[in-house]
């Protein structure tokens, strides 16, 4: 195993402090900043990513983050891509690792990131719906519909939700709505299958 491939598996095993040492060794800032992160050190982080001359998008959208989680005025708005590719990973990442204020912070954020990327609720929900936080999956979702009511993604999500909490006629008019919108949508009619197979009466 090379010195990369150990700092990715010190990093998936949350050994952040020594996955950033070798991602510095390695001249990996991002990366390293990241691991710094998710240690809980701010200071670090900041202090490696302003390190990097040519910051890429995901160091970029590193030092929005940080804004955010010291409650700063934003200065920078996100571009659509890096709100696609970041949000979901870092608010994952956050709750994973109990940095519950942080992970507010991005939620409470929601209207700033969907001024980057009309998804980005849904995004925050998919997140929470994997954590358990249903209420606030269903409040996502709302805000997700008022947005675009016709992405079959986040009435999927809803669906899923509802059947973890039980109320299968909500899960079932809800992964209904999403195959009228994606007929053919695979997860959809596996999970519409899986709800009559549960004894609910249609």
């Amino acid at each position: 195993m090379n010195d990369i491939d150990f700092a990715k598996f010190c990093f998936e095993n949350k050994h952040y402090e020594k996955a950033k040492e070798i991602f510095l060794d390695n001249n990996m800032l991002y990366e390293a900043g990241f691991s710094a992160l998710l240690s809980g050190n701010i200071k670090s982080a900041k202090l490696i990513w302003n390190e990097i001359k040519d910051p890429c998008s995901a160091a970029g959208w590193g030092l929005i983050i940080l804004d955010i989680i010291e409650g700063k005025q934003y200065t920078k708005k996100p571009k659509y891509f890096q709100t696609r590719a970041f949000l979901e990973v870092y608010l994952n990442l956050f709750l994973e690792n109990g940095l519950y204020n942080w992970a507010d912070n991005i939620i409470n954020a929601y209207k700033f990131f969907t001024e980057a990327n009309g998804e980005a609720p849904k995004f925050i929900a998919r997140v929470l719906s994997s954590k358990g936080y249903f209420k606030l999956v269903h409040e996502f979702a709302k805000i997700a519909k008022k947005v675009c009511y016709y992405d079959p993604e986040i009435h999927y999500i809803e669906a899923e939700t509802y059947l973890l909490e039980g109320e299968y006629k909500m899960a079932y008019d809800a992964v209904c709505e999403t195959l009228k919108m994606a007929p053919k949508y695979f997860p959809a009619l596996k999970l519409k299958e899986m709800i009559k197979n549960s004894g609910y009466q249609v």
